[in-house]
């Protein structure tokens, strides 16, 4: 797949494949973006332009994002929800947020995961498309760590 990188940010990134889309989002380092106080979210703006150049053939969405981004950026996913008139399943793999363990949260078709880079194991994510094409993608998340570190989580 061709991926797009933010001018002067190359490390928010965009592709899609498979009906998918694939965004890679960061805390960016320019001067425009002083500790969350930026007048402009450079995340969330670099989705509402992917998104509103986008067709409506998107399956689901996956989120990659150094921290979580701004509730605001979700907002975006919704202008493109209401457009395409369906919701998408939706995962957000954020890290560098120190918890002690790690665990998945659930709103609506969106699945929220926090890991921490230097001492989780790694995380397998699938996406699985009904071959019928009657109910979507399925987002399939693994945890191979055999320390039950996420033990204390709730079910989903």
């Amino acid at each position: 797949p061709i991926i797009s990188r933010k001018d002067g940010n190359p490390e928010i990134f965009h592709f899609e494949y498979n009906k998918v889309s694939f965004f890679g989002l960061n805390r960016v380092k320019d001067a425009s973006y002083v500790n969350n106080m930026s007048p402009v979210d450079l995340n969330e703006e670099w989705v509402a332009d992917i998104l509103s150049n986008s067709s409506c053939e998107l399956e689901s969405i996956v989120i990659l994002s150094h921290t979580w981004p701004k509730e605001t950026l979700y907002n975006e996913l919704n202008v493109y929800f209401d457009r395409c008139g369906k919701i998408l399943p939706t995962v957000t793999i954020t890290g560098n947020t120190h918890p002690k363990m790690y665990c998945m949260t659930k709103i609506n078709e969106r699945i929220d995961v926090t890991v921490e880079a230097f001492s989780s194991a790694p995380l397998f994510v699938s996406i699985v498309r009904d071959p019928t094409g009657a109910h979507g993608d399925f987002i399939h998340i693994e945890d191979p760590d055999t320390t039950e570190s996420n033990s204390q989580c709730p079910d989903l």
